[in-house]
């Protein structure tokens, strides 16, 4: 191949911020902008509409291009035969992502190279097409499923595709160590397994930084409020003790998901002071940075985890991380940067939130900030997504 000519390379994306929620898959999104730096880079994503969804009015497909990356969506209805609905919304979904590719390849050429983003279903088309026309594909699994706290990866015929397509894929990326070798103890082997962290968007950081209330410490908490793996009712216990303690502090509680009507419900029922906390909502871009920045530390509970971008958020801002030492976490976090505690330790959260009001516990923001810039910037991870490319094809 040229080395002068730019790569062509298709996203098959599993997770793709959509017009229902642009939240979804945000991360892959942001992988495919920062390869798209340097490589023709296209992206196609099926989705499932659910039941309130299919009732809007709409296209069937969308054709977009967002930061130079030619993207085409389709959305599709969920089959209304019994018994027989779930085989047939698979076809339609294999169909549909070969209608996409071929529509992208209109926009884009042909593709030197494939990257699945999410197993298995996709990575079986990106195998098909390297035995049809000899394309290779890589694959970047982000799915915490093969954690052994999950337990979500299960059934004979998935573990028989999944391994057989993993082999076959030029690479496996994944976001942290942890997940690579959660994945390699279910025999899922490759060649060759990268650590590809997840980007953040740098324009993040240059927003001003918010208000912040006079002499308290401000902490935040970034989630899609799902309990079991992030352990919200956790927090707020917490904060119901750390109110006994000191009146220096807010808490903010940022997000949306299935669990936040009992969260804010456990709240009133634990009486945390409602000038103690702070329930904000869904907040995205410019919102979030600015919600963010007013913090002094941000707090991830997890019960289990792989590695979620709020904490690159957090530490590119500047501001350190309290997190439970679980997933890929304790790759990132450190002594510089943050605290590690354990999974479910909420007597050792609170000692370290009352020692960060009392001004026990301090950082260099700068340093963060400047450290943090240097591993996640699109530019960075870009020419690390290209290098790969380059070397596969």
């Amino acid at each position: 191949m040229n080395p002068e000519k730019k790569i062509t390379v298709i996203y098959l994306a599993r997770w793709y911020p959509h017009r229902y929620d642009p939240m979804y898959g945000l991360f892959i999104k942001r992988h495919a902008e920062a390869s798209a730096q340097y490589c023709h880079t296209g992206v196609v994503y099926v989705h499932l509409l659910t039941e309130s969804q299919a009732k809007n009015p709409g296209y069937n497909t969308e054709i977009l291009v967002e930061n130079g990356v030619p993207t085409i969506c389709i959305y599709y209805k969920k089959s209304p035969i019994p018994l027989l609905g779930k085989l047939i919304n698979f076809i339609n979904y294999i169909r549909h992502n070969f209608e996409g590719i071929r529509l992208l390849t209109t926009h884009t050429g042909k593709p030197d190279l494939f990257h699945v983003h999410i197993l298995t279903r996709l990575a079986v088309i990106a195998w098909w097409y390297k035995l049809k026309n000899g394309t290779p594909y890589i694959i970047s699994e982000h799915w915490s499923r093969y954690l052994p706290l999950t337990g979500n990866f299960k059934g004979i015929l998935r573990k028989s595709v999944t391994r057989m397509v993993a082999k076959k894929a030029s690479a496996i990326t994944t976001v942290t160590d942890n997940l690579a070798k959660a994945m390699q103890s279910h025999n899922i082997k490759n060649c060759r397994y990268i650590v590809m962290p997840n980007v953040v968007d740098i324009s993040f950081t240059r927003f001003y930084r918010g208000y912040k209330p006079p002499r308290k410490s401000v902490f935040v908490h970034v989630s899609c409020f799902e309990d079991r793996s992030k352990n919200i009712s956790g927090i707020l216990r917490v904060i119901a003790k750390l109110q006994d303690k000191t009146d220096n502090f807010l808490f903010k509680l940022i997000g949306e998901g299935i669990d936040r009507k009992k969260l804010t419900a456990y709240a009133e029922e634990l009486n945390i002071d409602q000038n103690k906390i702070e329930f904000t909502g869904l907040l995205t871009g410019r919102d979030l940075s600015r919600e963010m920045s007013t913090a002094d530390m941000l707090v991830v509970f997890s019960n289990y985890e792989n590695m979620p971008v709020v904490i690159n958020e957090s530490l590119t801002l500047g501001i350190p991380v309290i997190a439970t030492r679980v997933g890929g976490i304790p790759e990132v976090i450190n002594e510089r940067n943050g605290i590690l505690i354990n999974a479910g330790d909420e007597d050792k959260l609170l000692d370290n939130l009352e020692k960060v009001c009392r001004g026990e516990i301090t950082f260099d923001m700068n340093l963060i900030q400047k450290e943090a810039i240097l591993s996640w910037s699109t530019e960075s991870i870009g020419k690390k997504l290209t290098d790969l490319y380059k070397d596969v094809v």
